[in-house]
């Protein structure tokens, strides 16, 4: 929230941000005249984005493999991967899943956003906002995405609550892709509204790992 005031006192110091909770109101601040002899008036500019910037991620929470329990498959691009997991999303995870493979939530949570009426694909940046995805916000404020979905597969709504391993959708070749696969991070908001992807691990056949690029991991 952003004030400009003429003949104004308001309550707290501006600009100012506050995070709001779904389904709730909150008084950001009270102004008041400074003259009450004198005119006086205001204007405001606001912007909001989903998420909260004071969200602290579980560091030790094991996530899930999302896929089929007694699936194995291999983690084509890693954290950091020369192809496009740098900056914002360089603790992003390729998974070499064929077009229509199941997709299960990694963590429990509500879906908060979804796209699933994308056909289009391939290996141009041109495709960039062709992908179907599905995010999924977790109780600690991070936030799940699985993207390159197929198109009209995704079988869970926004608003619903998922649970760990519940079916979310098919695997794809949308968006900006060079063949059919998974694409899986997770990610905390900052302050303005950018999405930064941070590391997690994993419960797998191996045990609670950081999963590596190349290497093939079995969901258990």
């Amino acid at each position: 929230l952003d004030v400009e005031v003429t003949n104004m006192k308001p309550d707290r110091t501006l600009r100012a941000t506050s995070v709001i909770r779904a389904h709730t109101q909150k008084l950001l601040t009270r102004m008041y005249p400074a003259n009450p002899r004198y005119a006086w008036e205001y204007t405001t500019k606001f912007a909001s984005y989903m998420g909260d910037i004071y969200a602290e991620p579980e560091v030790d929470f094991a996530y899930r493999l999302p896929y089929d329990l007694g699936a194995s498959f291999k983690v084509t691009q890693g954290y950091n991967g020369n192809f496009s997991h740098i900056d914002e999303l360089q603790y992003s995870l390729d998974f070499n899943l064929p077009e229509a493979t199941p997709v299960h939530a990694a963590r429990g949570g509500v879906v908060v956003q979804l796209k699933e009426d994308s056909n289009e694909g391939g290996p141009s940046r041109l495709y960039v906002n062709q992908a179907n995805f599905v995010t999924i916000l977790h109780n600690d404020g991070t936030f799940a995405d699985y993207s390159h979905l197929q198109e009209k597969s995704i079988q869970v709504k926004i608003g619903q609550e998922v649970r760990t391993g519940q079916f979310v959708g098919l695997s794809g070749a949308t968006g900006y892709v060079t063949g059919p696969h998974l694409h899986f991070d997770v990610k905390v908001v900052t302050k303005g509204g950018k999405y930064v992807s941070v590391p997690v691990k994993f419960d797998t056949k191996k045990g609670v790992v950081e999963l590596q690029e190349g290497e093939t991991y079995t969901a258990w």
